[in-house]
């Protein structure tokens, strides 16, 4: 069973490794391959320490693989050259983190651009969101995905929400499948994403327990 922490930004260069390998494996056929490169491209974690600063009211979690917990931070550039392709998937304990969600107040993706300023009814700390999460491909069907997102709906009921929204991509159903077991259903928003190549995500949302 993997460990679920708090993650920092001294964990960045291994979130976005994570989020560049889960990328290529669940939007493969979705995405075009040469837009997740780009958008997903190395820098040592640079953009999630970003997220850090810029969006103080985010909260980050790890999933860490067992016996992995003081594992030592790796980045891009640390990887022996050839020991991988562009989302090639690691030895399932090589780099300790193996999934991370992010979550934090509703953002309002339909009215502003990039980067969403929060909602009323996040700021009013009635709805939050579920960011993003992700998970290694070699720790699919592990209950890694599982236990993350518990977590998450527990901290965020916690902490007075009464529910909670997530954005996710039309055509990956696999993804969908997880949410809805996860008592997630579609409200009807919708939003285009131009920059990803056109690609349709709907709005998900399921209320929390008090």
């Amino acid at each position: 069973m993997v460990v679920i922490r708090a993650g920092s930004a001294a964990d960045a260069a291994q979130i976005a490794a994570v989020q560049r390998e889960g990328w290529f494996a669940a939007y493969e056929g979705i995405i075009p391959a040469e837009i997740i490169d780009r958008v997903t491209a190395p820098d040592d974690g640079a953009r999630v320490r970003q997220s850090f600063r810029t969006r103080p009211w985010q909260r980050m979690l790890v999933a860490v693989a067992p016996g992995q917990e003081h594992a030592v931070q790796e980045g891009p550039g640390q990887e022996r050259p050839g020991q991988e392709r562009p989302g090639a998937t690691a030895e399932p304990a090589a780099r300790g983190i193996v999934g991370y969600a992010s979550f934090g107040p509703e953002t309002d993706v339909l009215s502003a651009p990039w980067p969403h300023p929060l909602t009323s009814a996040g700021e009013d700390g009635n709805v939050a969101e579920l960011y993003a999460l992700y998970v290694r491909p070699a720790w699919w069907s592990t209950g890694t995905g599982r236990a993350l997102m518990e977590r998450v709906l527990a901290r965020a009921s916690g902490t007075g929400y009464l529910s909670i929204t997530l954005w996710v991509l039309r055509d990956n159903r696999r993804a969908r499948r997880f949410y809805e077991r996860a008592g997630f259903a579609p409200d009807g928003a919708t939003n285009v994403l131009e920059g990803l190549g056109g690609v349709t995500e709907l709005r998900y949302r399921r209320p929390l327990d008090p």
